[in-house]
């Protein structure tokens, strides 16, 4: 494998020897003081960079075009999130904005920025989204989970409501080693530490999701669980999220981090509506209907609403219907068990199985929207109640 190319320019020497450290041999970091002048040459074409925006930010921002304009993705580094810079940043074509002195973000987008498109030996997000409650999304994220498992697949179930979750509740797991103990200890877990740390249904499935201690969950912000999810794809085919029930920073993030979302609807009126809205908020947040698939959940043929009236109001067609079948889905969540389990002859397990395998499908990589993108547009536009 040949080895890849980073420059580093306007970086500290310690944040470079610590990058190239953590990225390994096969990386090749090399360093400058100050961007080289429009008409100096760059030698060999570097496969990403690393651009600091101090002293000179419009020098900076020049350099940044030219090197998007040579097919180089930028990386944008400033002292502090600033939502000019950001915009800036994103104007003159970088790829993402990072905090100078958070060297986990660095790291992340670094290897992000180095990751081949559509880089097929990586596992898939698919964030189960609730445009309201009681649609059934944390039902349907546990079996979904739990049929990707039965397909032979690693799968990783994320619970990312870190104060009062269901997902442990629905296995009859005890949580102990949560979120944000793995989030600490990054830097340290491999393939087999992480499979004793994390609690395991007897399905097959992992569960990561809170701890016993409620205060842990005020320690994950936006940025941590971004490389959490960067993280568990290089040792899960399938991470199935759970808990994402609105725009909030932590819903934004796996929403980001998501190669497959799943919004899930019910046939009444209240459903459909807030379907109707995440929809086009998703459009304006650049997930593409590549990405986004509308899932009616206790789907019923004799509804008030028929299918052709919920796809003209959602906006979106329907792609997976999951039948009712309420007395196996309450018999297996009693009894800790998964439907496709517990029920494996009821049309619902016939159904999950079927959503599995659409989620299992490996189209080309969907397009992920550029973060500090996201950071800016989406704090603005809920912060005006789109």
């Amino acid at each position: 494998m040949d080895t890849q190319q980073v420059m580093m320019v306007g970086i500290p020497e310690s944040t470079r020897a610590a990058l190239a450290e953590r990225l390994g041999p096969e990386v090749m970091c090399h360093g400058l003081a100050r961007p080289p002048r429009p008409n100096e040459p760059l030698g060999r074409r570097p496969d990403a960079a690393l651009v600091a925006i101090e002293p000179d930010a419009a020098e900076a921002f020049a350099f940044v075009g030219r090197l998007v304009r040579d097919g180089v993705k930028a990386l944008v580094v400033g002292t502090q999130k600033d939502a000019d810079l950001i915009l800036r940043a994103m104007r003159a074509g970088a790829s993402e904005f990072a905090v100078a002195g958070d060297l986990e973000h660095l790291l992340q987008a670094v290897r992000s920025l180095l990751r081949p498109p559509g880089d097929s030996r990586l596992g898939r997000v698919t964030t189960v989204f609730a445009p309201k409650g009681g649609v059934g999304a944390t039902t349907l994220a546990v079996n979904l989970a739990g049929a990707l498992a039965k397909r032979g697949e690693r799968t990783c179930l994320l619970d990312l409501d870190l104060e009062m979750g269901d997902v442990l509740a629905f296995l009859d797991l005890a949580g102990s080693y949560g979120v944000a103990d793995v989030i600490d200890n990054l830097h340290r877990l491999d393939r087999d530490l992480l499979e004793t740390s994390l609690p395991r249904h007897r399905s097959g499935i992992h569960v990561l999701a809170q701890s016993n201690k409620v205060e842990d969950a005020e320690a994950v912000d936006a940025s941590a669980l971004g490389r959490l999810l960067d993280f568990l794809r290089h040792h899960y085919q399938h991470i199935v999220v759970d808990g994402a029930r609105g725009f909030d920073e932590l819903s934004l993030a796996a929403l980001d981090s998501s190669q497959r979302i799943l919004l899930v609807v019910t046939q009444e009126i209240p459903a459909i509506r807030n379907a109707r809205r995440a929809a086009e908020l998703f459009r304006r947040l650049g997930y593409g209907e590549d990405r986004v698939r509308l899932v009616v959940n206790r789907h019923q043929k004799k509804a008030r609403i028929p299918d052709e009236v919920l796809v003209e109001t959602a906006g979106l067609p329907i792609a997976a219907r999951v039948g009712n079948d309420y007395q196996a889905v309450d018999r297996a969540i009693h009894a800790g068990a998964l439907v496709v389990d517990d029920a494996a002859r009821s049309p619902l397990a016939h159904d999950l199985t079927s959503l599995a395998a659409l989620v299992d499908e490996r189209g080309a990589e969907p397009e992920r929207p550029a973060s500090l993108l996201r950071r800016v547009f989406a704090g603005r536009a809920i912060a005006h109640g789109a």
